[in-house]
């Protein structure tokens, strides 16, 4: 396959930086262009040293270099993305999107949790849900992917096996602790590394942004409501998810056999007997599952263990562009 220009457009934070390096090692990927509002006309190896080439520059995400790109990739926070992505459509130039402007279907309960209007709702119905594990074949035929946040990958990857009609689930309870990055660079830099020392605290307790994510897509799986929540808890290190998820059912032959069966064409996913670590995914692409029964009847315990700066972010956007292109998911792994 003939390389693919790509562009990223928010390109100086932590999941653009790992965009960068995974792009540059990237066999069918060129980078053409990518922005940064803070950095724009420097080059990029002045802000990242590891980035070896001289000659890109930061520009504005209106350059009209973008343009010339066969893949937009946005890094952005909400309300970017959606403002340009049409306009990249029209001209035949394909999104993968790690942002979170298309991922909620619901126009309405998007506009809620993120307070602010849906400036395309007309795409949100175009857009394809970027879990490369379970929706492989629709990502195949996508021109608009939104990625998957970090908190529902892990959880997801989590719950999905035990989604069918035959496992009768009560309710699902998700306590998940992730790595500082996933705060945004500037956060972290602005004081988050002081105040994380020797320390680790829930947050978004009355509710957080991928909550309705998650539940939009156990839902849609389950084929009915399942009570759900979810807490996400601040770790005093830099990346990493792990995710230990509680799930009631009536169930009594529960084992890690089904997520076998259900994984077993996932190069990414490695089911395990033992208790999974985040020092054994950390910086890369793999997510680690188990499966256990709890001193509580008809309960179960599943934990995962991803980098949330890999598989849940940049690492997964680029099985994304893998699938969109006819390329093997693990390409340059």
């Amino acid at each position: 396959m003939k390389k693919k220009n790509i562009g990223i457009v928010g390109g100086s934070g932590y999941a653009g930086e790992e965009l960068l390096s995974l792009i540059s090692k990237h066999q069918y990927m060129n980078i053409l262009a990518v922005s940064s509002r803070e950095f724009e006309g420097q080059p990029i190896s002045s802000v990242f040293k590891s980035f070896i080439d001289p000659e890109l520059t930061f520009l504005n995400p209106t350059d009209k270099k973008f343009f010339e790109c066969d893949v937009v990739f946005f890094c952005t926070p909400h309300g970017s993305s959606m403002s340009m992505a049409k306009k990249f459509l029209d001209s035949e130039i394909k999104i993968i999107d790690l942002s979170a402007d298309f991922r909620i279907k619901d126009k309405d309960t998007w506009e809620q949790w993120y307070g602010m209007k849906h400036e395309q709702p007309e795409l949100i119905e175009q857009s394809v849900y970027g879990l490369v594990d379970i929706y492989a074949n629709h990502i195949k035929k996508a021109d608009l992917v939104a990625v998957p946040g970090c908190y529902p990958t892990a959880s997801l990857l989590g719950i999905s096996p035990l989604l069918n009609k035959e496992i009768n689930i009560s309710n699902i309870v998700i306590d998940a602790k992730s790595g500082m990055t996933g705060a945004g660079r500037s956060t972290v830099e602005g004081g988050m590394k002081k105040e994380m020392h020797e320390n680790l605290r829930a947050y978004g307790v009355l509710g957080h942004r991928h909550l309705p994510e998650i539940i939009q897509e156990v839902n849609k799986a389950s084929g009915k409501e399942i009570n759900l929540s979810f807490i996400p808890h601040l770790i005093p290190m830099m990346r990493g998810i792990y995710a230990s998820i509680y799930i009631h059912t009536d169930s009594k032959a529960l084992n890690n056999d089904i997520f076998q069966e259900f994984y077993k064409e996932s190069p990414s996913v490695k089911v395990i007997e033992d208790i999974p670590k985040i020092s054994d995914v950390v910086n890369t692409n793999k997510c680690e599952i188990s499966l256990f029964n709890t001193s509580v009847d008809g309960q179960y315990l599943v934990i995962t263990a991803i980098d949330n700066l890999l598989k849940g972010a940049s690492g997964q956007a680029i099985q994304c562009f893998n699938l969109m292109f006819g390329l093997e998911l693990e390409e340059s792994f």
